[in-house]
């Protein structure tokens, strides 16, 4: 660059978040995990595989993550992998803990709505939920919260339903539902790495 030979070239860093067309490049993340009973063996393990292929490329990004578990209603573990800190000890628990408990999906999107609002770091964060779909989105205050949210912030979700056909409610707030019917033998248009890539994909303009 300096000795002005270079064809192309990317400036990288805090300062340099977006393009010259508004584009931001790419923001942070918040993966909802589903820990319940119901998602012991082959979905649990696949839940595990997509969340660890996530972070890796999210952190190779320069992406922040925040994972939280979630299973019976108010009970969430969050863990966090940014800038400023790094959970990695967490991390590692978590994938080697054995899921068991209740399921309560509006805990979760509470947990998430409640990291975009009030931590700086995630604002306007992606969420992800990763569960099997046993249980219902059915508080329509924190729906209609999360629909301006959304709005306000250009935050989206995106639901892998894992080893289930039905979206539990959660087709009301999310803008890309994937379905692995069986977490075992899934087909090859339902592959996790189509989720994966989709994060990563998609560019927001603010």
């Amino acid at each position: 660059m300096i000795e002005e030979k270079l064809l192309t070239y990317q400036l990288r860093g805090e300062n340099w978040n977006s393009d010259l067309t508004g584009k931001k490049r790419k923001g942070p993340v918040i993966a909802l995990v589903d820990t319940s009973a119901s998602m012991r063996g082959a979905p649990e393990l696949l839940a595990k595989a997509v969340v660890l292929a996530v972070a890796r490329r999210m952190l190779r990004e320069n992406r922040d993550v925040k994972v939280i578990l979630f299973s019976s209603k108010w009970q969430t573990v969050e863990i966090e992998l940014t800038h400023k800190k790094r959970m990695g000890k967490e991390f590692l628990e978590f994938l080697k803990y054995t899921f068991g408990g209740g399921t309560d999906f509006n805990t979760a999107l509470r947990s998430g709505l409640k990291t975009v609002k009030e931590e700086k770091t995630f604002h306007g964060a992606d969420l992800l939920f990763l569960t099997d779909g046993s249980s219902e989105l059915s508080e329509r205050p924190l729906i209609r919260e999360w629909n301006e949210i959304k709005v306000e912030r250009k935050a989206r979700i995106f639901s892998l339903i894992i080893g289930n056909y039905d979206a539990g409610g959660l087709d009301q707030v999310s803008d890309y539902t994937y379905i692995i019917h069986d977490p075992v033998n899934w087909q090859v248009e339902e592959s996790p790495a189509r989720f994966i890539k989709a994060i990563s994909r998609v560019s927001r303009i603010f």
